[in-house]
């Protein structure tokens, strides 16, 4: 049966709902009753007053079963669904055989069989669903049956038996919109069945079996016509009591269906703050590592901005420190050139000394120049090295003193020492080879 109902709505009535899904549960939740177990969905174009054809809708016929007299009835029945439904009520009717007609005067259903219930007119989209109203349905017909039987030889009324393509005749006044005012829509049937024809008065007419009566006497009669008014309060009792009944069958579903719901919303919210839970765990972890990384990095960030600040601080100093020395520099360089100038002078000065001393003295110079003669070359040699060797000893003992005065800087002292060393140093070589070759051959020329 479901595959059936899946395969109209998507096969034949495709486009015509906006919300297969919800006709499909509704459906199957009536046809999986006991009400609809005679119920056959099919497809069939609905005719409104104006003539007006919808496309084919989904069309439930059968019978639905009802109880009147501790006996089950079942009513034919086509139950439409308009391409609005579920925001428009269905729409129902009484389809009675041909041995059948539509009680006068009917509360809830009118001379075309069009069903009128203030549960079709108060229908609302989240709120009723197709197995209530069947529900409805069986318990209002057990309380006031919508048809009777023909008596023998009754004539046929046309407008009972019209044919289910201009069944839906009051479609054309419903669409888009809820069923006509339970109380207009019951007026009106009232009103029609007051102008009926000759030939739906001889329905009318009809008098149950139970009221056959000839033969009795009057006191009889009215004591039958008594037993029979207690016996259908007794059954109209029955029948409140069987629409009681069900009505608390329906308040226990409803009460079942809200505590599955409050169950499921239990459980969905449940399982919601485990997820939460879940999701904060975790978010809490990578927050704590992003913490961690972040005061790692910050660390690092410091150190990096401590070592800039050495470094900038070292290259600081090492410009000063390079200014410095090349102020120390340019210093010593300025004391070298004065020094250079100095020992010029110097010489010059001493030059002119040693020109005045020969023209003034030249006499005194000769002599003493005569004190030591030597007799042969080595004597010679070890006197002229003898002599550079103690002007030598002279040399470093001026530089010294020079140096302690601070006359001279220690770069100059420390050349002038390392070349005198040097010279000094050949000298007494010099002179320890002359004194060997002199002590081996005292007498060589």
């Amino acid at each position: 049966m479901a595959n059936s109902i899946h395969n109209l709505l998507s096969r034949n009535l495709s486009g015509v709902y906006r919300d297969p899904q919800r006709i499909h549960r509704d459906v199957e939740t009536l046809l999986n009753t006991s009400l609809g177990l005679n119920l056959r969905p099919k497809t069939e174009p609905l005719t409104s007053n104006d003539g007006t054809v919808t496309p084919s809708v989904l069309v439930l016929n059968g019978t639905l079963p009802m109880v009147y007299r501790n006996v089950t009835y079942n009513i034919p029945i086509d139950l439409y669904l308009p391409p609005q439904y579920p925001q428009c009520a269905p729409i129902v009717f009484v389809r009675p055989v041909s041995n059948m007609a539509i009680k006068e005067n009917h509360r809830h259903v009118g001379r075309d069989g069009r069903v009128y219930m203030p549960y079709l007119h108060e229908w609302g989209a989240a709120t009723h669903e197709l197995r209530e109203l069947a529900v409805w349905m069986s318990s209002l017909f057990g309380s006031e049956p919508p048809c009777y039987a023909k008596p023998a030889g009754a004539p046929r009324v046309s407008s009972i038996a019209a044919s289910s393509n201009v069944a839906a005749s009051s479609y054309g006044s419903s669409v888009g919109h809820h069923p006509p005012p339970y109380a207009q829509a019951t007026q009106s049937t009232v009103q029609a069945s007051q102008q009926s024809t000759t030939a739906s008065s001889s329905y009318n007419s009809y008098i149950p079996p139970d009221f056959c009566c000839n033969g009795l006497s009057a006191e009889e009669q009215e004591r039958l016509k008594q037993q029979q008014i207690e016996k259908e309060v007794a059954e109209a009792n029955l029948a409140a009591k069987i629409a009681r009944e069900e009505s608390l069958k329906e308040a226990k579903l409803k009460a079942e269906k809200a505590r599955l719901e409050k169950d499921r919303e239990e459980e969905l919210s449940s399982m919601r703050v485990m997820a939460t839970s879940k999701v904060q765990y975790e978010l809490q972890v990578v927050f704590r590592d992003a913490k961690d990384d972040l005061r790692v990095t910050l660390k690092n960030q410091k150190l990096l901005d401590y070592g800039k600040e050495e470094i900038q601080q070292l290259l600081k100093e090492g410009e000063e420190r390079k200014e410095e020395l090349m102020a120390l520099n340019d210093e010593m360089d300025g004391a070298v050139k004065s020094l250079e100038g100095w020992l010029e002078a110097a010489e010059i000065q001493q030059q002119q000394e040693v020109e005045n001393d020969n023209k003034n003295s030249s006499s005194q110079s000769s002599k003493v120049d005569q004190l030591a003669l030597p007799v042969d070359t080595h004597s010679s040699q070890m006197l002229q090295l003898a002599a550079e060797n103690a002007a030598i000893d002279d040399c470093f003992y001026f530089l010294d003193k020079s140096l302690a005065q601070k006359n001279i800087p220690l770069k100059v002292f420390l050349e002038e020492v390392r070349k005198l060393s040097k010279r000094q140093f050949t000298v007494k070589a010099h002179l320890i080879k002359i004194s060997e070759a002199k002590a081996s051959n005292p007498f060589g020329g």
